[in-house]
């Protein structure tokens, strides 16, 4: 993921001299494009360097499980998507940066993805 998103923001700055704008301003987006992209990939870096799982409770509580072993609150925040066989968690943990937790049914086991999604009923339009 974090692959892909180098990748994008490099192609995304690929395009900026295709504008139909002067050097000056083409300067100015691509380094905007450059610190916006950056900032999305150090967080999403330390989101996964800073969390081992995530748990959610049935009155959807978040935890987060640091490296060290112990469960740390977090928050599940909007933008959240929980679809069929894949999910997009946003998750804001306390004293780090928000970041998004791509989820794969394949990965999980039946039951475990059973009990998301019926969570994600009860909390997710909240």
């Amino acid at each position: 993921m974090l692959l892909g998103g180098v990748l994008l923001s490099l192609a995304g700055l690929g395009l900026v001299p295709l504008l139909p704008l002067a050097a000056v301003p083409q300067a100015i987006l691509a380094l905007a494009w450059l610190c916006l992209s950056g900032r999305e990939c150090l967080a999403f870096w330390r989101g996964y360097a800073g969390g081992g799982a995530l748990r959610i409770a049935a009155d959807g509580q978040v935890l987060l499980q640091s490296h060290g072993g112990g469960w740390l609150p977090a928050t599940l925040c909007p933008g959240s998507v929980v679809l069929p066989r894949l999910a997009w968690l946003r998750v804001d943990p306390p004293g780090m940066s928000p970041y998004a937790e791509l989820v794969s049914a394949e990965r999980q086991e039946s039951e475990e993805w059973r009990r998301l999604q019926v969570i994600w009923r009860h909390i997710g339009a909240a």
